[in-house]
């Protein structure tokens, strides 16, 4: 049982049928995270639901009853944890202001942060922006899934 971390762009994608990677977040949802997937968890970081679930998100009544669905269906089989970013908050924001190269968000800061720990907390890591974290990724030997791959190239 793998413990698989996404970025904003999957739930993006899961969740807005006009999204251009929509197909690609529900097969590789139903591949990982479905009944028959092998009982994989999903963890996301809280600062991945600030940016992708936004009020934009939260007017769509369509969308809130599709992640309701989705969430109480893992959370009643024990899949689905809410990473905490409270220990890199602080770094990541001073890193933002005193290095505010490669463009990177707040956000993906404080993922690459997750992604670098001396013991990471989740064995794939699965974005759609994978420029930003395929470094980190490999630095710390955590696979990178992206929109193109699914998880049958990888050992779930």
């Amino acid at each position: 049982m793998a413990r698989v971390c996404v970025d904003a762009g999957f739930l993006i994608g899961l969740y807005d049928p006009t999204d251009q990677h929509h197909r690609a977040a529900n097969d590789q949802f139903e591949l990982i995270f479905g009944e028959d997937s092998g009982r994989h968890t999903l963890l996301i970081p809280w600062p991945i639901l600030y940016e992708s679930l936004g009020t934009r998100f939260a007017r769509d009544p369509i969308k809130v009853t599709s992640l309701g669905n989705t969430w109480n269906y893992l959370d009643r089989a024990e899949r689905l944890v809410l990473l905490d970013d409270a220990p890199y908050r602080e770094e990541t924001l001073t890193e933002q202001i005193e290095a505010p190269s490669r463009g990177l968000s707040l956000a993906d800061r404080v993922l690459r942060a997750m992604i670098l720990e001396d013991e990471p907390r989740f064995d794939f890591f699965l974005t759609y922006n994978t420029g930003d974290f395929i470094d980190a990724c490999r630095n710390a030997g955590i696979p990178l899934i992206g929109p193109e791959l699914l998880p049958e190239d990888y050992e779930l």
